[in-house]
């Protein structure tokens, strides 16, 4: 008995280092090698082609953003892309003009290159079975070049920039430039005419959308793979004047130059519960995602959040009034961490929704039942919350040969309720996103607490998530949205996100995540006091 049981630990341990083993193999993030695409000037034509002919068929927003949204139209630059893709001098600078053109066809919603860590996900759920976004798993490798060289054009000098009076000053000492300096000339060019080079001779020109944002931060674009830096003209506060190299470093501008862009000292864990008084708690929540790539076979993984949050709310045995949960700039997730930890814990009965969302009929009718499968599996269309499903005449303005709608009744049941019987406030901005927006909407939806601050940049995902489009020639895969939900009111959630039940002016955001700095925080300040006389959907002012 002692030799047979042992034979069978031996046998399960040799499985277990398989079964290791392997998914080392398929998500491992190391430096493996990674082929360089050849690609040629019809390589690149055709898929810029590829994406225009996708965005006619399979786009739900492109008409829509260019109707509402003033978004240039992709077909009428369609020409023009074609010419920057066959003239492009490298793949980085092809990169550029396919991220530029995703733009244009993809306008609103998730739109971008996802990470070498998240293709090699991708690559490995599929390998295993568990996930089908109808691309073969074997050729996902090749797109690992793309985030490994994606070529980012922002640049930042080593001093903050002050535009005032349409004119540019140092925000810091500098070497021998001390702050207060005016900047006159960029490489012999006034300010202005150095403004008008960058955006006809960089990769600036590749882009359609208005490019005045470079206005303000002036010293902000690489103007090609040697570039190093500026040389740049100053009169310094004594009025002498002074010629130096400016050493152009990599990365963001400055946030200093712009006050909206102060990014918050995060809280190492992804949650974190503090008591601001003792009426008053805290929560913010980094993301909807906590527990990695594990989290989307082991959904369990999901929770541990919530039981931080109970264990916080339930210790307090019911003393808070109000409980502020802070989802600012929070980039999403999965939604099932939200019904999780943010709704049904809030909940004191069942509550039933519908949900309407839209469809191209081209690309509804060319997903397998596999595809499908997987693109309903983390969203809100769990199986055990769907109560029904059914297809409903297309709302005015959509042409029933073109479109397909769905009506979605679903049910919310409580579960793990938390020892909380106050007010709820949830802060809002618009870089709450994705799965952070269906939070602020179900919050709306359900009526458990107050929304506060500023409307969301949607991304809601109605009955499917969103899927990969990869491009034949270069390999490159991004992530893109398909459906289009309508929200309540019968507008296009997309194009407006969520609005906030109390509108707060735009502030400085907390320093970290601490008691002492969130106390300063201009929109915390308004929700302690809380006037009573002010009602849902006013404008009020934080003071």
């Amino acid at each position: 008995m002692k030799n047979a049981s042992h034979t069978i630990w031996r046998t399960r341990s040799a499985q277990l280092i398989a079964t290791f083993t392997l998914l080392l193999a398929l998500f491992g993030s190391g430096c493996s090698s990674v082929k360089t695409p050849e690609l040629s000037p019809e390589d690149r034509k055709r898929d810029i082609q590829f994406m225009a002919d996708w965005a006619r068929d399979c786009s739900p927003y492109v008409e829509l953003a260019q109707k509402h949204n003033g978004t240039p139209d992709y077909e009428v630059l369609l020409p023009k892309y074609l010419e920057y893709a066959e003239q492009a001098e490298s793949n980085e600078m092809f990169y550029r003009v396919v991220a530029e053109y995703l733009r244009l066809i993809c306008p609103a919603g998730h739109a971008f290159l996802p990470s070498e860590g998240h293709l090699r996900s991708i690559r490995g759920w599929t390998l295993l079975g568990c996930v089908d976004y109808g691309i073969n798993p074997f050729t996902i490798q090749h797109s690992f070049y793309w985030p490994r060289h994606a070529w980012r054009i922002t640049l930042r000098p080593p001093f903050g920039i002050t535009y005032k009076d349409n004119k540019y000053y140092t925000d810091d000492d500098w070497w021998t430039v001390p702050r207060g300096s005016q900047i006159v000339k960029v490489n012999g060019m006034d300010c202005s005419t150095y403004l008008d080079y960058v955006k006809e001779s960089t990769v600036l020109k590749y882009s359609a959308y208005p490019k005045d944002w470079t206005k303000e931060y002036l010293l902000v674009i690489d103007e090609g793979k040697d570039f190093k830096g500026w040389q740049v003209d100053f009169i310094l506060p004594d009025r002498s004047t002074q010629s130096v190299f400016v050493h152009a470093l990599r990365g963001l501008p400055d946030p200093r130059a712009r006050k909206e862009e102060i990014q918050t000292v995060e809280a190492k864990d992804n949650c974190t519960c503090i008591e601001l008084s003792d009426e008053v708690a805290y929560i913010r929540i980094k993301d909807m995602e906590s527990g990695g790539d594990l989290s989307y076979v082991i959904p369990s993984r999901f929770r541990k959040d919530g039981k931080m949050i109970k264990a916080f709310l339930d210790g307090a045995k019911g003393k808070y009034h109000k409980l502020i949960i802070d989802v600012r700039n929070n980039p999403g997730g999965v939604p099932y961490y939200v019904y999780e930890n943010l709704i049904r814990p809030f909940l004191n009965e069942s509550v039933t929704y519908d949900e309407v969302s839209g469809f191209r009929r081209k690309y509804r009718d060319s997903l397998t039942k596999s595809e499908l499968r997987t693109l309903r599996q983390w969203t809100s269309g769990r199986r055990e919350n769907v109560v029904n499903m059914e297809e409903i005449d297309a709302p005015e303005g959509f042409d029933v040969n073109d479109w397909i709608f769905y009506r979605t009744t679903r049910r919310i049941e409580p579960r793990n309720r938390y020892n909380f019987n106050g007010n709820v406030y949830v802060l809002i901005n618009r870089s709450t996103f994705s799965a952070a927006d269906m939070y602020a909407n179900w919050v709306k939806r359900f009526g458990i607490g107050t929304l506060v601050g500023q409307n969301t940049s949607s991304g809601y995902c109605t009955s499917i998530s969103p899927t990969f489009l990869r491009l034949p020639a270069s390999g490159m895969i991004f992530v893109v949205e398909t459906e289009l939900s309508i929200n309540p009111e019968g507008r296009v959630h997309a194009l407006f996100g969520t609005g906030p039940d109390i509108q707060l002016e735009p502030a400085d955001p907390p320093r970290s995540i601490t008691k002492e700095d969130l106390l300063e925080d201009e929109w915390i300040k308004w929700v302690i006091a809380d006037v009573e006389n002010r009602t849902a959907g006013d404008s009020v002012k934080a003071n």
